[in-house]
């Protein structure tokens, strides 16, 4: 089946503090979801592609929800019937590569070659998320650069992997001995799979269908000295005692997918459980933390 067959796009507008909220609730519906702020900086705008199975109905009541839940009336949506094709491949090829950090990062269309002294990492996202071109996955990449200069992580562990970027970021800069790569989603995983082997990584890291590290195949390899989670707001707070279960003595957390005003918030799940901030990253008014204990 082409995967870009029947998709049918919401596009509406938001003001920044609404965004989390939407990307909650429409995350789990839709095959891909971007959001990027307006020139004027005061709005956002929300697209959303729902997969040829998915349900227009619950789509909309989610957006209602969503609006609810921000505290905000619902904007107006526009429904667009999107053509036969795989609109986020289709977009990678008009896209330059990308530098972030040592990091040389491109789809399979590009024609030039990796300037020297960079790593340079194909990324196909296909319907999974994560091309490194969101402000969450560049801070998570920088991240990972600074820590593999301050000392050797062994085990790690990246929840949420999409595309799997940051698992082979880790793989590149810490060659750990031991690296899982976890998704819920199915095609997440073939794709974060798939861009592993293109990048000489197939061995490097176990890519593994697994809701959060609640999975008893993630308890068992646990504890990580290393955790990865790029997400979003909510979930982290949510998941904060599950995440910090599975962190080594002395570890370390890279948490991304939370705007700078949501920083405080999201620390405080964690500081509760014994971590404090080492250091953050902020990028377009989004955070990326790294915390230690």
């Amino acid at each position: 089946m082409n995967p870009g067959a029947g998709l049918i796009e919401a596009h509406l507008t938001l003001p920044p503090e609404a965004v989390p909220a939407f990307e909650l609730m429409l995350s789990d519906l839709v095959v891909a979801l971007t959001t990027m702020t307006k020139d004027d900086g005061a709005t956002w705008t929300l697209e959303a592609l729902l997969g040829p199975d998915g349900d227009k109905e619950a789509l909309a009541d989610a957006l209602v929800e969503a609006a609810d839940i921000a505290g905000i009336e619902l904007p107006a949506i526009e429904w667009r019937v999107l053509p036969d094709v795989d609109w986020v491949s289709e977009t990678q090829k008009i896209l330059k590569p990308l530098d972030i950090g040592r990091f040389w990062i491109h789809g399979p269309d590009a024609e030039e070659t990796p300037p020297v002294a960079t790593i340079p990492l194909e990324i196909e996202a296909g319907l999974a998320f994560g091309t490194g071109r969101h402000a969450t996955t560049a801070g998570c990449v920088l991240a990972l650069e600074k820590l593999s200069k301050q000392r050797r992580f062994r085990r790690v562990i990246d929840v949420g992997a999409g595309s799997g970027i940051l698992a082979m970021a880790a793989a590149k800069l810490m060659h750990p001995p031991v690296l899982w790569a976890t998704d819920v989603d199915p095609v997440a995983v073939e794709t974060a799979r798939d861009n592993a082997a293109k990048n000489g990584l197939r061995a490097a890291a176990l890519h593994t269908v697994a809701d959060g590290v609640i999975e008893r195949k993630v308890q068992a390899a646990a504890p990580f000295d290393l955790v990865i989670a790029n997400i979003l707001a909510v979930p982290l707070m949510k998941l904060a005692k599950q995440i910090c279960d599975v962190v080594a003595p002395g570890g370390t957390i890279v948490l991304s997918g939370l705007l700078v005003s949501q920083e405080m918030m999201v620390l405080s799940a964690y500081r509760q459980r014994g971590f404090h901030l080492a250091a953050h990253i902020h990028k377009e008014n989004w955070a990326t933390l790294i915390l230690t204990r």
